[in-house]
């Protein structure tokens, strides 16, 4: 008998679900919504899509590691990933290069396409977070947190397919 793999971990999807409505709230701006809720409102927008990010990366490493491994080697392995860190381009490719470099691979080359705007638009989220975080002029509109938030949605579900302990899986998910 096989082992029900629950994939991806439940918590992400409430998670995702949440930052969702935060986005289309975010777009669907009513009438009555003043200028400085709506700034408010991009602000915890670019927040959260960095925070999802980082929990995608971790929950999804550590559910990977607890489907796969077993014992001791489970143990010392998620001992490596007891908090989540922030989702920077080098600690995304430091936590995949310590499962396959193939995984590093594949994420340099979607950092790489497109004249890079995948790693540019990453290492300005986790900015923008940073300022946002500090109290300091960000200089975001609606527009470009919604694409910072597109981003983060891609690469989230880049990982959650990559890191599928069930190899057949990713190739069938659809949202």
């Amino acid at each position: 008998m096989t082992k029900s793999i629950r994939w991806p971990p439940p918590d992400l999807r409430r998670l995702e679900r949440s930052l969702d409505e935060l986005a289309e709230s975010v777009r669907e701006r009513p009438e009555h919504r003043t200028d400085d809720e709506q700034v408010w409102l991009v602000r915890f927008l670019v927040v959260r899509s960095c925070g999802y990010l980082e929990q995608v990366m971790h929950h999804c490493a550590m559910g990977h590691l607890q489907e796969l491994s077993y014992g001791t080697a489970r143990s010392y392995s998620l001992s490596w990933l007891s908090r989540s860190i922030n989702p920077s381009v080098e600690n995304i490719r430091n936590t995949l290069g310590r499962f396959d470099a193939g995984f590093v691979d594949e994420f340099e080359a979607m950092l790489t396409e497109g004249d890079g705007e995948l790693a540019n638009d990453l290492g300005a989220l986790i900015t923008k977070r940073h300022a946002i975080a500090h109290g300091e002029n960000e200089g975001l509109g609606d527009r470009r947190a919604l694409d910072l938030y597109q981003m983060s949605k891609r690469l989230a579900d880049w990982m959650i397919r990559r890191l599928s302990p069930d190899p057949g899986w990713g190739s069938s998910f659809s949202r």
